[in-house]
């Protein structure tokens, strides 16, 4: 192969990879389900089972790949909200709508890991990418939270890694009354926020209790 060959050779690699992903994502969205086959989704993508084992070694890995692209999205929406809410003076309510406007308020994301999750409980290999991915996830999300808490006057009163699972389990909960209830929003605003101030207290209380001051929350 020529080196002008091989950026090519990439190139083409990534758009063939991109495309399948793709296709398993419709897939999924008209079905709800990962347990496809193979020559499912070639011919929804037009390759052959040639291109996809030159790019995947299973379905499940597919659409692991599916929800690693849709975390990646949810990731830069986060920095993007979060990190706004760290300028000037932040508030806890600034806090509250960052996480809720940058994590998903539609079932999406959160459907094909509930079935990715339920895949989980009795496929040792299904179970071990999904914690990985569920760890990059709260450790991507993890030190963003706890900032803007922190510039907003405010620190968590459990273990931070478990604070951030709290605050993702609360919307993940709201989200999933999407199918029961119209208001979906104002029950996300309200989990999320339950969960911010329940399991946080004033910087001053800190301050207080080290120095051996009773200040006021």
């Amino acid at each position: 192969m020529t080196e002008a060959a091989a950026p090519r050779t990439v190139r083409r690699r990534s758009s063939t990879r991109a495309t399948l992903i793709a296709a398993a994502d419709a897939i999924f969205q008209e079905t709800g389900s990962t347990s496809v086959s193979v020559e499912a989704v070639v011919a929804r993508a037009g390759f052959t089972r040639g291109a996809f084992y030159s790019n995947f070694r299973t379905v499940d890995e597919l659409f692991f790949a599916v929800y690693e692209q849709q975390a990646e999205a949810v990731f830069a929406v986060l920095e993007h909200e979060l990190g706004a809410a760290l300028d000037g003076h932040p508030t806890v309510d600034g806090v509250v709508q960052g996480v809720v406007h940058g994590l998903p308020p539609e079932d999406r994301w959160y459907a094909i890991r509930s079935v990715l999750t339920t895949r989980a409980r009795h496929d040792p290999e299904v179970n071990a990418l999904l914690r990985a991915h569920t760890d990059r996830f709260h450790a991507t999300l993890q030190p963003l939270l706890v900032a803007a808490l922190e510039r907003a006057g405010r620190v968590p009163t459990v273990d931070p890694a478990l604070y951030t699972r709290a605050v993702v389990a609360a919307h993940v909960g709201a989200v999933s009354q999407s199918v029961l209830f119209d208001g979906t929003d104002a029950v996300r605003v309200a989990a999320v926020e339950g969960c911010i101030l329940g399991l946080t207290r004033p910087t001053d209380d800190v301050v207080g209790a080290a120095d051996g001051t009773d200040r006021p929350a």
